[in-house]
């Protein structure tokens, strides 16, 4: 290319991209930036200056468009991310409403909340929570444009609005963008950090609705997703409605039940499959609802994450499993399944240790079961608990193993004493040669790395004998017994060995 008509070209970029930026700002643009373009491409360079056109446009939207929100009022604007608040969201939404009474366009609301945020700020600080807002509203204001209101609803929620005849996109396309790109990860001092986001949305469908009502419609499908699928989009649905109201009521029931500690533990037996020696239970929480019966753990469980009473519910759970086992042989101990989230708590190993010490519970007879997910979630602050633990005697499991997302650096650089064996290879190893030979390797690494094993789910014999050939320590499932309350354990272990409890039991397996 000859000389003068490179600078030429340079010249033109350059000057294009000023006016590219004035396009982004709202500035006046000078007339010839098309007869620019022509001129490129009429040199060959016409996807070159269309794709630099393209991009730094974009770019320019984004790093501006939070500024557009500056010249909202100061009580209107959110002072963090700098977008509109909720009550300036709000009135745009009752505006777009009227609008559509009047056979104005179609709207979809969106609301996005980001997936375990509340673990960021415990984990990494609030200064680190805020940089995932702050960066969080940049990648929002992304979809910013003619039609499109952008506000940080409060807390990690954020709020669209996008009104359906400015844009080519539908609210399905719409959101699925809006999931990949605050999906992605964001930079932090400690490296990259994934956080995610679950979106709620309703659409205009509901004319009689007002701004009220639809944003509680969006925050019901949201509220759906979070409950059955972090990570998702959900649309509003009538029965929804009902769902939520259940919810509600479970929410009040769950608070009102962890405080006055109707929730309690089952006791299920842990048996040594060698000789069927009785080595210990595991503690289950169960929960008699007055009302609905008895409601599963997975049910509650992840009810009380939400509101926060999960670390509540552990260690009342903990402390009355503690209290039980003074009555069973000293040798007996119990093991205690750990929320993924308590990991989050650095005061874990202090808390659990005092509640040994006020019961009487000797720190050799408690074993904490974690799953494979708490670690790779919570890598460093798991470790500082477990090391506190063992230390102090506490045995550590690992739990559903082959399940999660965990690699072998994990058996062999946390301070692990078992592998729990997931029942859906147990229950397979009968009539499936991989599920076989999956148990049988879990049992020869654990064994190779000084690890004891468990297999739970046992159900059938002839599942124990195959478990028993491979190496298997440890047998648990309704072949030895179903979970029980407090005292129906204590009179089982009676009728085993008799009154008094005086030497450990053996089941005949």
């Amino acid at each position: 290319m000859d000389l003068a008509i490179a600078v030429s070209i340079a010249a033109l970029l350059s000057a294009l991209l000023v006016g590219v930026d004035g396009i982004a700002s709202g500035r006046a643009v000078s007339p010839w930036i098309p007869a620019a373009l022509g001129l490129l491409s009429g040199l060959g360079g016409a996807a070159v200056a269309y794709m630099l056109w393209r991009e730094r446009g974009a770019e320019a939207r984004a790093a501006q468009a939070p500024a557009r929100f500056a010249s909202a009022p100061v009580h209107q604007t959110d002072p963090l991310t700098r977008l509109l608040d909720r009550t300036a969201f709000l009135g745009a939404l009752a505006r777009v409403i009227e609008a559509r009474r009047l056979d104005g366009p179609h709207f979809a609301l969106f609301t996005v909340d980001l997936d375990h945020f509340r673990n960021v700020n415990d984990v990494h600080g609030h200064a680190v929570g805020d940089t995932v807002l702050i960066e969080t509203a940049r990648r929002m204001s992304i979809f910013n444009g003619r039609g499109t209101t952008i506000a940080r609803l409060g807390g990690d929620e954020f709020g669209l609005l996008l009104e359906l005849d400015t844009i080519d996109n539908t609210p399905e396309h719409l959101a699925r963008r809006m999931l990949e790109t605050l999906s992605a990860p964001i930079s932090i001092p400690q490296g990259l950090l994934r956080v995610g986001a679950t979106i709620g949305v309703a659409t205009s469908e509901f004319r009689n609705a007002g701004s009220e009502e639809l944003m509680r419609a969006a925050n019901l499908a949201l509220a759906e997703g979070k409950r059955t699928r972090r990570g998702s989009i959900r649309f509003f649905e009538a029965g929804m409605d009902e769902a939520l109201r259940l919810r509600s009521t479970l929410e009040a029931d769950l608070r009102r039940a962890i405080a006055a500690g109707e929730i309690v533990p089952f006791y299920q037996p842990l048996i040594a499959l060698d000789d069927g020696r009785l080595t210990g239970f595991e503690v289950l929480a169960r929960w008699q609802h007055p009302q609905y019966g008895l409601i599963p753990p997975a049910s509650f469980i992840p009810l009380a994450e939400e509101l926060g009473r999960v670390g509540d519910l552990f260690y009342q759970i903990l402390t009355t499993a503690c209290a039980d086992a003074r009555n069973w042989p000293g040798e007996l101990g119990i093991s205690v399944n750990v929320s993924p989230t308590q990991f989050a708590e650095p005061q874990l190993a202090t808390r659990i240790l005092a509640i040994l010490r006020e019961t009487g519970m000797s720190p050799a007879r408690l074993e904490l079961e974690i799953t494979e997910n708490a670690l790779v979630d919570e890598v460093s602050s798991a470790r500082q608990s477990l090391i506190a633990l063992r230390e102090a005697g506490v045995a550590v499991a690992l739990d559903d193993f082959g399940t999660g997302y965990s690699s072998l650096r994990h058996l062999s650089d946390l301070p692990i004493d078992r592998v729990k064996i997931d029942r859906l290879f147990v229950e397979g190893a009968r009539k499936n040669v991989d599920n076989w030979r999956m148990v049988r390797a879990i049992v020869q690494l654990a064994h190779a790395l000084d690890l004891e094993t468990t297999a739970e789910g046992i159900e059938i014999a002839d599942v124990a004998d195959i478990l028993r050939d491979v190496g298997c320590d440890i047998g648990q499932g309704f072949l030895f017994g179903h979970p029980k309350p407090a005292d129906a354990t204590l009179d089982w272990l009676r009728e085993l060995v008799g009154n008094p409890i005086g030497v450990l039991p053996r089941l005949a397996i």
